[in-house]
């Protein structure tokens, strides 16, 4: 009899391609260049990431250009949000300095384009993971990270798409049929179809003692923490050209494995890879709903272009039915589950996803106005040079380029 597993032997497919329906996004994007500030309090801006989360559709994103060796930071809403997100990301960042730009996507993207297109869900399928909030697995550094990986590719195009959600509804109904199969695996009196066809008497359930029932209180709290407070969901997802091969994202660090006992030595995070005609392409299937004048689509490349977020409502039954339905011989079930294009987080696990990077990361603009060295000086000190200047010079709010003691975190 097939036993039902929480890990996954083989790696389960993502869903972003799939997307049908999306939640309405910004309709007037505004976009704000981020300058990363020399020094800032970490657990400062942990702290206060929760807020970042609004009513809105809002993105933080990575530009990477290696023609011209420019990472850049971005800030992206709809106008009408645009400020308030910026207020929001300062209490995060008061050394930040901030520039309003003229695009919103990168210069070097064209539709139809050869490029490598990926998402991020959980791999084990366990949408109810809850993420290391103490950043004792690398929490707030992902960032830092990823900055360093990125820059092996000619173009990248990072984007971390969130809004508040109320998940409780789903959540509670996840709780409500995980605590009905723990029961029924304890009941006994087990039989099967073929029991009953051969007529084998009643026995115990051939998943007592396995995954689910060993893992049961470790999979309910992280169901009922979830359900505790605000929630928000997030899709991560990017664009690469490129590099030779694969940008590997250090996802393995975002939390340490903290379901205790389960048969899996994956990490939460992984990366799922798609192929960009899947996304660019004038086939029917290829296309996604948008709100405006009835029957109105777009490509699903306007995923990206327009910050769109997946219809949480097109993946939420889907997921608990492969989670807790079984089929004949085992067919369905979650073995065949397919993570979600998007994680639920609760305000406190923002932080470990929207963070600026370490200043020292090679080509990032920072608030002293002067591009850190991408290659090591051979002579004492740091090489320090000048950059092109943001598409609008004026930066607001932020500390002059001429002080030289702007950018330095006091707390």
């Amino acid at each position: 009899m097939p036993r039902w597993h929480i890990s996954n032997r083989r790696m389960p497919r993502g869903q972003l391609a799939d997307v049908r329906r999306i939640i309405p996004g910004p309709e007037r994007l505004a976009a704000r260049s981020v300058i990363v500030p020399i020094e800032s309090d970490l657990k400062g801006a942990a702290g206060v990431a929760g807020g970042l989360a609004g009513e809105q559709v809002r993105s933080f994103e990575m530009w990477w250009d290696a023609a011209e060796s420019r990472l850049r930071f971005v800030i992206i809403s709809d106008e009408r949000d645009a400020d308030d997100f910026e207020r929001a990301f300062q209490v995060m960042y008061p050394n930040a300095a901030f520039g309003d730009m003229r695009e919103t996507v990168p210069a070097w993207f064209e539709r139809g384009s050869a490029c490598r297109v990926f998402d991020v869900g959980t791999r084990h399928g366990h949408y109810a993971t809850v993420f290391d909030e103490t950043g004792g697995g690398g929490g707030h550094s992902l960032i830092t990270r990823m900055a360093s990986a990125v820059q092996s590719a000619s173009h990248a195009w990072i984007q971390f798409v969130f809004a508040r959600l109320d998940c409780t509804p789903f959540l509670r109904t996840h709780m409500s049929r995980l605590d009905a199969r723990f029961m029924e695996i304890n009941r006994g009196g087990y039989t099967s179809w073929g029991d009953e066809i051969t007529g084998k008497k009643p026995r115990k359930h051939p998943e007592l003692g396995y995954d689910l029932t060993s893992n049961y209180k470790g999979l309910k709290k992280h169901v009922m923490a979830k359900m505790q407070g605000a929630h928000v969901i997030m899709s991560m997802r990017g664009l690469v050209q490129g590099g030779g091969k694969d940008v590997d994202l250090p996802l393995d660090r975002v939390s340490t494995l903290s379901v205790d006992g389960i048969d899996s030595t994956y990490e939460h995070l992984a990366k799922f890879r798609y192929g960009y005609g899947r996304f660019y392409s004038d086939a029917k299937k290829s296309q996604i709903k948008v709100p405006g004048p009835r029957g109105a689509r777009d490509h699903r490349v306007c995923i990206f272009e327009s910050r769109h977020l997946p219809d949480p409502d097109q993946f939420f039954g889907r997921a608990i039915s492969q989670y807790f339905d079984r089929g004949w011989l085992g067919l369905r079930g979650y073995q065949a589950r397919r993570p979600m294009p998007f994680l639920i987080l609760n305000p406190s696990e923002v932080p470990l996803f929207v963070h600026l990077p370490d200043p020292s990361t090679p080509n990032v603009e920072t608030t002293r106005g002067v591009r850190l060295p991408s290659k090591p000086s051979e002579k004492t000190g740091a090489g320090i040079g000048f950059f092109d200047s943001l598409d609008d010079p004026i930066q607001r709010p932020g500390p002059a380029p001429e002080d030289a003691g702007a950018g330095i975190a006091t707390g």
